[in-house]
């Protein structure tokens, strides 16, 4: 189920229960709050997509408030890897590096075993996208827990898989 913003009503019953046990991040969304950390703290330029992401954190009432996000260590793979591959030659890059990993760092952590990834893959039309596995994986734990979970993400694969689940 997508979360609606012009619509809510009752933010104690129609956003607060997901948000109670945390948002997990996708690699797409937590790129765009990297790339917004540098972009206005370090290279002292706007980003638009960071500025809209802050709004919207602000607006669900979780604004700065990093710890209740969840990433998973295939998420942290993806992610490290475009910060090396984009900004490494930056001749700031210990500075970009020093000013990202406290955020980082912050982040709670869930894990997807690799048993359970493999088991993910669909042979049939095999895509192996590390990030997005490990959602799909800790999501159906809180599943099966009974449990709800938010999810930000702006990938259209992943959202089309949760858009008509509670």
């Amino acid at each position: 189920m997508f979360l609606d913003i012009a619509n809510i009503h009752n933010y104690d019953r129609e956003v607060a229960p997901f948000l109670k046990n945390g948002v997990i991040i996708d690699s797409t969304v937590l790129w765009e709050i990297i790339c917004g950390l540098i972009s206005t703290r370090i290279t002292k330029k706007p980003h638009v997509e960071y500025e809209k992401i802050l709004r919207f954190l602000d607006l669900i009432k979780i604004n700065n408030k990093w710890e209740k996000f969840y990433i998973t260590p295939h998420i942290l793979t993806e992610v490290s890897h475009h910060l090396r591959n984009k900004y490494c030659k930056y001749e700031n890059y210990k500075k970009i590096v020093e000013e990202i990993m406290p955020i980082l760092q912050i982040f709670g952590e869930h894990h997807a075993s690799k048993d359970d990834f493999v088991n993910r893959i669909d042979f049939k039309n095999p895509i192996i996208e590390a990030g997005d596995i490990s959602i799909f994986i800790v999501t159906d734990r809180f599943f099966e827990d009974d449990k709800k979970i938010a999810i930000f993400s702006s990938d259209s694969g992943l959202n089309k898989k949760y858009e008509d689940n509670n």
